[in-house]
């Protein structure tokens, strides 16, 4: 302002108000701005925000497809060879040490198998490795066990029964006992009877009649062929001179 009017201003009580001028904001440098604009800039930051999200949505995208894929070849991949192995090593070991004392059928060893949670792929390896290793041999067996219950009297119904509940499988329980259900079962009952009835002389023949009764019925032989059988048994034992019919 001129001087003038400064000193006019001033006889008069009037004050100046003073300029106030902003300061000149600092010129950032082009390659900083350019890089990364604060908001409210020139138009980059927008573009910038945007292009960071259309990086993240890309990148959950391939991640997502990643883990598909995954799962689908998972699902699709077979067992691995090396647990089914484990698992039939295992198994077999269990069927040694069960058929160590006594002999097992292949029927009774699936049911224990399973029971542990044995797969069924491996079940069959180890019955497969346990015949191998003679280890089962359910018709010998089956044949065996038929020979020293009928060496006791046992009736073959009662054959059958005691066969299945160790397990054997229908084809292998009617080959073994065809021959013994071929037989005249009378004259078998018979030969039970009379062998109980002989150990019984020292007992009056009643009592020796109600023992062989329940000794040929607990043979397996139904209670009407028994009680026949164990009547002609005590006379016979009695007087050998009396002719059974046998």
């Amino acid at each position: 302002m001129p001087r003038d009017a400064e000193a006019w201003l001033a006889e008069r009580g009037i004050e100046r108000e003073p300029i106030r001028v902003s300061p000149r904001p600092a010129q950032p440098d082009p390659g900083t701005a350019r890089a990364g604009a604060a908001p409210g800039g020139d138009g980059d930051a927008p573009r910038t925000e945007v292009s960071r999200r259309e990086a993240q949505q890309l990148a959950e995208a391939a991640s997502a497809e990643a883990e598909r894929r995954t799962a689908e070849v998972a699902a699709t991949r077979p067992p691995a060879e090396a647990s089914l192995g484990d698992d039939v090593a295992v198994g077999l070991a269990f069927v040694r040490r069960s058929t160590a004392n006594a002999p097992q059928s292949v029927g009774r060893l699936r049911r224990k198998l399973a029971e542990r949670d044995t797969p069924a792929a491996a079940i069959d390896l180890i019955i497969e490795r346990a015949h191998a290793e003679r280890l089962v041999d359910d018709l010998a067996m089956a044949t065996a066990l038929v020979e020293e219950r009928r060496a006791k009297g046992h009736a073959p119904t009662r054959l059958r029964k005691d066969l299945v509940g160790r397990g054997f499988d229908r084809d292998t329980i009617d080959q073994v006992l065809a021959p013994v259900e071929a037989e005249d079962q009378e004259a078998a009952a018979f030969a039970v009877a009379r062998s109980k009835a002989d150990r019984l002389t020292g007992v009056d023949g009643e009592t020796a009649y109600r023992r062989t009764v329940g000794h040929v019925a607990r043979r397996g032989y139904p209670e009407g062929l028994a009680r026949k059988v164990a009547r002609m048994a005590v006379d016979v034992s009695r007087d050998p001179q009396r002719s059974a019919g046998h």
